[in-house]
């Protein structure tokens, strides 16, 4: 299988581990039921799971390259499992008087020192290419939980890494994580605001727009492939469309809706909410991606602004001041139905819905200062993530629901910043720059 991440160069082959085709002592035995997994969650309380990750092995004659890879790996997949939040990855100096082979992993005596997974592998080389194998075993039952073989580029060690830890996560909840997915962001360079895509560790950045002048409102449409923004650089804001595969760029704004601004993608890829001031006072509009046709659905006095699409798409969650302050609103994906949702603080906006539909993140300005809070759809109660720290700004959830990303100035200039759903482990992502208006791709 060939698979290529979305601004990423190379191309890895991926292949499943057999557990018959390596030596039984390193693979375990070969058990047709899986271990059982010890993932308890409840409500905030999360019972992490005991991890080892041992260095990975340079097979052959893989030279520095592969010893370098081998250190890469497993700081990658130390640190995507570490930030889930899910794992606790135990220190190596609790297993230094392990002794490990390259034919055999003493599983037992990992489980003697509480590791219930154990995260091990190879790194050689082949002609020009890295082979690793990643795999992860169950301790105490010495079973193969998952494995596979990634062949690829050198350059290409860190997006290994990322992918074993993601296929670990898979192996233990069924799901993906976040160690594959990406940051977009606005990005200040020189006098300009230009388009950055980056890990959503901070590594690999990659700066999609160079036309030196004002470009914001990043988005994410649901398969990675593209991004939609808002561009000046033909003097009034204009929607376009960047895609990933052949790096085309595309003015998608409609006749009549020159002025437009805060775009968002439908979930199933077909539509863009955006907003546009072209008439008069601002009102939200629905662009079909591939007629290019554009539709109105709000029509009030006011302005009407930042929509997002809920993930069933059957609705939009919205800003507008009719009421005289700018406040969350919600209407059905048709503009009918209208009904507010927000009531403290004298401006609200940047509402965005978690994955699952079942709250929604927002900034409100309190005392003067922006920060992030959260709207339970089913309750109608409000968390409060952020406080005392300058503006938090531009909330974006992560596709698994675990994170939140935003921006914030708290440490002098606006930097990207992400966080845990429930507002704690607040930390920055480096940039080398200003950065804000971050978006989690899906």
């Amino acid at each position: 299988m060939k698979t290529k991440r979305l601004f990423v160069t190379g191309v890895l082959t991926i292949a499943t581990v057999v557990p018959g085709s390596m030596p039984a002592s390193l693979a375990g035995p070969q058990d047709p039921n899986r271990p059982e997994i010890d993932l308890t969650i409840k409500g905030n309380a999360i019972r992490k799971i005991p991890i080892a990750i041992l260095p990975f092995q340079v097979s052959g004659q893989g030279g520095d390259g592969a010893r370098g890879a081998s250190d890469t790996i497993r700081s990658v997949v130390t640190d995507d499992l570490g930030y889930s939040g899910l794992f606790d990855v135990l220190p190596p100096s609790l297993y230094a008087s392990v002794t490990v082979s390259s034919d055999r992993i003493p599983l037992r005596d990992f489980a003697a020192l509480g590791a219930q997974g154990v995260v091990y592998g190879r790194v050689g080389r082949e002609g020009g290419s890295l082979v690793v194998e990643g795999l992860l075993s169950d301790s105490k039952s010495e079973s193969l939980v998952a494995g596979k073989r990634y062949r690829g580029e050198p350059s290409l060690a860190r997006d290994i890494g990322h992918r074993i830890a993601n296929d670990i996560m898979i192996a233990y909840t069924g799901r993906p994580g976040v160690s594959l997915s990406r940051l977009v962001m606005v990005g200040k360079v020189g006098g300009a605001k230009e388009i950055q895509v980056m890990d959503y560790d901070g590594a690999d950045i990659k700066q999609i727009t160079k036309n030196k002048s004002l470009n914001v409102s990043p988005a994410w449409s649901p398969d990675g492939k593209r991004l939609a923004f808002v561009s000046y650089r033909q003097g009034n804001p204009r929607l376009y469309i960047y895609s990933g595969d052949d790096g085309s760029l595309r003015d998608s704004t409609p006749p009549g809706s020159e002025l437009c601004v805060a775009p968002d993608w439908s979930p199933d890829g077909r539509l863009i909410a955006f907003s546009s001031s072209s008439q008069g006072d601002s009102e939200i509009f629905v662009l079909d991606v591939s007629t290019g046709r554009s539709r109105q659905i709000t029509f009030n006095r006011g302005a009407d602004t930042s929509p997002a699409w809920s993930p069933s798409g059957r609705e939009i969650a919205f800003t507008s001041d009719r009421t005289g302050h700018p406040q969350i609103y919600v209407m059905d994906a048709e503009g009918a139905n209208v009904r507010r949702l927000t009531n403290n603080g004298d401006y609200n906006d940047s509402a965005a819905w978690s994955p699952d539909g079942d709250r929604i993140a927002y900034a409100s300005r309190i005392d003067g200062r922006f920060d992030i809070l959260v709207y339970e759809i089913s309750t109608g109660k409000t968390s409060r993530l952020t406080q005392n720290a300058a503006n938090n700004e531009n909330p974006r959830w992560s596709h698994d629901g675990r994170h939140i990303a935003f921006s914030s100035n708290r440490s002098g200039s606006y930097k990207i910043y992400t966080m845990d759903a429930d507002g704690n482990r607040q930390q920055e992502i480096p940039t080398p720059f200003e950065a804000t208006m971050p978006d989690w791709s899906r």
